[in-house]
């Protein structure tokens, strides 16, 4: 049941990379061409919303979109999110205006344009506030006062920072 939870490790099993390249999951869908997952379920919404906008009025998806419930109980604690909710996200996320939507997913052509340049902004956002975030962590690390180990490999004289990691370490010499 593994492989399908984790899908970039089937890319690294296609791509014939190991976990000891320490190759990061966005090297490897970058290598794999294609967006993150949270991309690609956000074109798909995005592309199935236009659809649903599309259809005949009577219609119980386009029923279902736009209709609001007239009375009843809500649970304590926050609403969960529906569908609209999770839309509106992506239409932030991808720069697609959230008022005048509808009238681009009218054209069949024009909205999966929009949807299709709207993704490669997004993941170029996604790719670039990633790197930003790795680098702060690496800058913390390398600020970081040294602190003296016992865990150091004799042969190369690694600093392995735990017991297991130099016993580790040392099977690969």
């Amino acid at each position: 049941m593994d492989y399908i939870c984790n899908p970039v490790r089937n890319l690294r099993r296609i791509l014939g990379i190991r976990w000891q390249d320490k190759i990061t999951n966005t090297v490897v869908l970058k290598r794999a061409k294609i967006p993150s997952l949270h991309m690609l379920l956000s074109q798909r919404r995005l592309r199935w919303l236009g659809h649903v906008h599309r259809m005949q009025d009577g219609r119980i998806p386009k029923d279902i979109l736009y209709g609001e419930i007239a009375a009843g109980k809500r649970p304590a604690g926050r609403p969960s999110l529906r569908f609209k909710d999770v839309c509106k996200r992506d239409m932030k996320q991808t720069n697609i205006d959230e008022t005048s939507w509808e009238d681009k997913s009218s054209i069949r052509s024009t909205w999966k344009s929009q949807v299709k340049e709207g993704i490669k902004k997004g993941e170029k956002k996604r790719l670039k506030h990633l790197a930003e975030k790795r680098a702060r962590r690496k800058q913390t690390e390398t600020t970081e006062p040294a602190q003296s180990t016992e865990h150091l490999c004799e042969i190369c004289k690694k600093d392995c920072k735990s017991r297991i990691r130099l016993i580790s370490h040392r099977r690969r010499h």
